[in-house]
């Protein structure tokens, strides 16, 4: 199996359907049926929705969606680019989530997703598939 590397830049919710076509394109490559797709789709969409969110909405917030083919799986890592975050809003995703303001949205990522990690500052999530078993599924059943 060939490694598959590839990554996009997005600036603020009015771009967010690049990732739309960025996923589309990668699962329509990968041969990814369309179940599988959906939660990619949906999954990537709202933990992009989420950094925008908590990035405290000063002027345009930039993103870079990073998508990478192993043999594990599919891993879909949303990031901030050139934000600095300070000690004030180091954990600013932590406590959202604890204020319950986020709780629905890290929920349906989480639910969509086989792992989900959000680094320690709150500046990345990276979305886990295992999307290697898929066929395999198919013919067992």
């Amino acid at each position: 199996m060939k490694n598959d590397y590839r990554e996009i830049a997005v600036n603020g919710k009015k771009e967010l359907y690049k990732i739309e076509r960025f996923v589309e394109e990668i699962c329509d490559y990968h041969n990814i049926n369309n179940e599988y797709f959906g939660n990619i789709l949906l999954a990537s969409t709202e933990a992009a929705n989420i950094l925008i969110s908590v990035s405290g909405v000063k002027g345009e917030t930039s993103l870079i969606v990073t998508f990478e083919k192993n043999q594990q799986g599919f891993y879909v890592q949303i990031r901030f680019v050139g934000q600095d975050i300070s000690n004030e809003q180091e954990h600013f995703l932590e406590q959202e989530i604890r204020k319950h303001k986020l709780t629905k949205e890290i929920f349906i990522v989480k639910a969509l997703a086989d792992e989900v990690t959000i680094s320690v500052k709150g500046e990345s999530i990276t979305l886990t598939f295992y999307v290697s078993s898929i066929n395999y599924e198919k013919i067992a059943q």
